[in-house]
This record gives C-alpha cells, structure tokens and sequence, in this order.
C-alpha cells in the first residue's frame, strides 16, 4: 500500500516536471454556481504536484486506497481530479474522507471545511456493504464445500469480524488465542479427513471463485488446522495435519499476495507452509512453499533473496520433475527480467530437461501446473526480454492458444507480453487489444500480479499510443484498481 503521509511536504522530494499539461484554468462559463469561492478552493493541485504525480495517477491512488481500506469501487478519474483542483466541482464527503487519508492531512489543511460526522456515516455504511458483500460470498463457498465445510463457520465468523475491524485478517487468523466473537472457544469437529477434502475443493474452486472470499475461507481453514494440532494428535494424523495445514498456506499466500496484493500476509503464509512443510518432513510442499516465496520476492524487486530460495527449493524437488520444471521456468523468468538472457537460457534448458523425465514422483494433486504451456509462456517472455520480438510473438502466441491448458492468471500475463511486443513493433492498434483483453479479464477476477504488469505497459505505452487508445487502457486500469 501506498504512504500515505506528506513528509515530502517540507520540500524533501524533488518536483518532477510533467510533459502532460494538467487540466487545469479557468472554469467553463455558465457553470459559476458549482464553484468555489477563492478561500474555499482545495490545495489538491500543491498537493498533488509536491509528490510529483499526475492527475491519473492521483486518481489511481484514491481508487487503490478506497479498495484497499473499505473494498469500496469509486470511479474517480484525472478529469474528476482537474475539476476539484479548479474548483469547478464540489468533493462529497466519501472523497474528503479519502483525500484527507491519502495526503494524511485534516480537511482544514485541504482547503476544505472538516465534516467529520458526514464522514463518519459514510465509512459505517461502506463497511457495512463490505461485509454483506463477504457474508454472501463466503456463504456460497460455504455451500460449494459441502458438509465439511460446516466446521469452518466459527472461524469464519472470526474472519470477517477482523475484515471489517481492522482490514488485518490474515494476523487475526493467525493468533492462537483468538476466539470467535461469541466469544466461545473455537472447538475444533472437523476430521483430518474433512480437512483433506476441503482443501481438494479449494484448489478446485482457486480458478473460479472471489479471491477474497475465498481467501476468507481459506484463512479459516487455517486456524481451524492449527486449532486441531494443539490438541497433540497421534503420529501419523499429526503428519497428515501439518501437510495439510502447508497446502493450505500455501493457497492463502497465493491469494493473499498474488491476486489481493497484500505482500505481508502473503510471506507470513508463505513462512507458514515452510515451517509445517519442514515439519512434516515433505519435500515436495517444501520446494513449493520455497518457490512460492521465490516469486513474491522477485514481484517485489528482491533478485538475491528470490533465487536464494529457489536455489533450497531445488535441493528438495530432485526426485519430481514437474516440481523441477516450475522451479527453473521461475528461475528463467527472473532472470530475464533482470536482463541475464545466458541464465535465462540455462534454466530454460534445465526445465526442458526436467519435462522430459520419464521418471520420478508425481507432484501433489494440490499442484496444478500446466507445464507444457506455462514453459511455453515464459520462453516467449525471455525472448520479449532479449529484444526478439518476431521470436516472441509467435512462441507467446502458441502459449495463448493452447487448449484447456491456459489458466486465466497465465492468460493475462501472456496477453500483456504479447501487448509488449506490438508496443516494441509499432503496432499501436494490435498492442492495445491484447492490453484491453487482458484489462477485461482483470476486471472481472482480482489478480494484483497481472495489474501491477499491466500498470507497466501504460507506462511503456505513455508517448506513442493515440491519446484515444490511452484513454480506454485508462479507463480500464481505473475499474481495476476500484
């Protein structure tokens, strides 16, 4: 999440020069009844230009803030921010709220008369709706999983109390001695078997369903497992929990970091399945735990630590070949993101080489990797990386249109380094229809991956798009980050 405190205020960061006039001056005649008196005109636009954004990516971050604090969708733009700074439009008391949060100012300091019990009722209300909206989601899931899905309501309850309280779920699941908000002990009626099936029925409905509802299923499946730990099982259900229980973190970490895009839950789940996969002494729930984390700490720019961990993941993942075969595409990925195309070849090889093992163990059911067509999909990445964009467009191209191995996540990601390679090609039209593709199925399923990529192609995108083109992407990234 963004910081959201204006310590660059006292002049600390530099101003950066815009290329793109704002839209700003005077205001249109025949609309002086909406505007403000001189006094009363925000300081959005000092503001604004004191961090060096631009009215769009102003808007962006009041629709990030908006989502990631109340799940609330605003459809705030740069003309909507043009007209507050001018004074042409009012600002309702939802976005005071909201511009007082980002720049971490009181409404006075904006320019604005504080109007903190509008504000107030505003923020109950959202919350409210957030959690009818998690209540019913979660509810449906609920139905999806069948009976032994009945043992998670208490932890469930739990769940979205912390939702709507704090926005901290994943450390309020996590805290051993929380009860639900009864204030019962969260009792414990699942079996091992019960918990088996459940996770079966998550990773089933991982490609379909609501990241954050199922995420708060997920959770609960979390706490209820380590809940049935404490009471000190026999050996072998013991081992069979604690695998359980790193499958199951696994998919939290992965819904948590990579379609919410909340990296600190994302490591600490992470961190969990690597501790229990350990215990278990399962090599295979640890190399993905390893990779897991590998990839977290490359979205976040951490190369060192990223390959360190797919260097232990690999030492675990000899005896299985699709394991292997993950480990070093994820390894070539990195590495070609990083600009080392000799190492990116190396572990396209070692991944080749692996995929064509006859033998070995079989992955856990739980990992359902597409092998042919994400290999597929990252070789086309590397050569985008390398410069060989006719190389890249025919191999991403293949990868996109591989039957029913095309997992929606993949899809986006292929889509916008296919969108790449028309940008680098000239190709304007071609670039913006796959961006738009990919935008499309963003809107519909949260996947903070995909948008963070798709982010970077606007920027890529900034000078030699049609200003037309540039607004529709806009318009897209907007209903994505609300």
């Amino acid at each position: 999440m963004y910081s959201y405190r204006l310590l660059a205020r006292r002049h600390t960061w530099p101003r950066r020069s815009s290329h793109r006039p704002d839209k700003t001056g005077p205001a249109a005649p025949g609309r002086c009844s909406v505007v403000t008196t001189d006094v009363e005109r925000p300081r959005l636009r000092e503001l604004r230009t004191e961090l060096g954004w631009t009215q769009q990516e102003m808007a962006e971050r009041i629709a990030h803030l908006a989502w990631m604090e109340r799940r609330d969708r605003v459809g705030v733009n740069a003309d909507m921010v043009a007209k507050w700074e001018r004074g042409a439009k009012g600002i309702s008391p939802r976005y005071r709220e909201l511009l007082c949060r980002l720049f971490g100012v009181a409404p006075d300091q904006l320019g604005l008369k504080n109007t903190p019990a509008a504000g107030a009722t505003r923020t109950t209300r959202f919350d409210n709706q957030s959690l009818v909206a998690m209540l019913d989601n979660a509810a449906g899931l609920l139905d999806q999983l069948g009976a032994a899905g009945t043992a998670l309501a208490p932890h469930l309850l739990h769940a979205w109390q912390d939702a709507v309280t704090t926005r901290r779920t994943m450390l309020g699941l996590l805290d051993p001695s929380a009860t639900d908000p009864v204030g019962h002990a969260c009792a414990t009626t699942a079996t091992v078997a019960d918990l088996e099936q459940l996770a079966e029925r998550y990773h089933a409905l991982y490609e379909t369903a609501d990241p954050t509802a199922l995420l708060t299923s997920v959770a609960a499946h979390v706490r209820l497992a380590q809940d049935t730990l404490r009471q000190d099982p026999a050996v072998g259900e013991r081992r069979r929990l604690l695998r359980n229980l790193a499958e199951v973190a696994i998919l939290a970490g992965r819904l948590s970091a990579d379609d919410l895009g909340n990296a600190i839950s994302g490591r600490a789940y992470y961190s969990l399945a690597l501790d229990t996969a350990r215990e278990a002494a399962d090599d295979q729930l640890t190399a993905l735990a390893h990779g897991h984390a590998a990839q977290l700490a490359a979205h976040e720019g951490l190369t060192t630590a990223a390959l360190d961990h797919l260097t232990a993941a690999s030492d675990h993942a000899r005896s299985t070949p699709t394991i292997a075969c993950w480990l070093a595409t994820t390894e070539a990925t990195i590495h070609a993101d990083r600009g080392d195309q000799p190492a990116a070849r190396d572990a396209l090889d070692r991944a080749h080489t692996a995929l064509e093992q006859s033998s070995g163990r079989p992955a856990p059911a739980s990992f359902r990797y597409c092998a042919t067509a994400e290999l597929t999909a990252a070789t086309g990445h590397a050569l985008l990386r390398a410069g060989d964009g006719n190389g890249a467009r025919e191999t991403l191209t293949a990868a996109l249109n591989q039957p029913r191995q095309n997992p929606r996540r993949q899809r986006v990601l292929v889509l916008i380094d296919l969108a790449a390679v028309e940008l680098n090609s000239g190709n304007f039209p071609e670039a913006c229809s796959h961006a738009t593709q990919a935008a499309t199925v963003l809107h519909q399923h949260a996947y903070a991956v995909g948008a963070a990529r798709l982010r970077a192609f606007r920027a890529a995108a900034q000078l030699p798009l049609p200003s037309r083109a540039l607004c529709a992407l806009d318009e897209h990234l907007t209903q994505i980050a609300a």
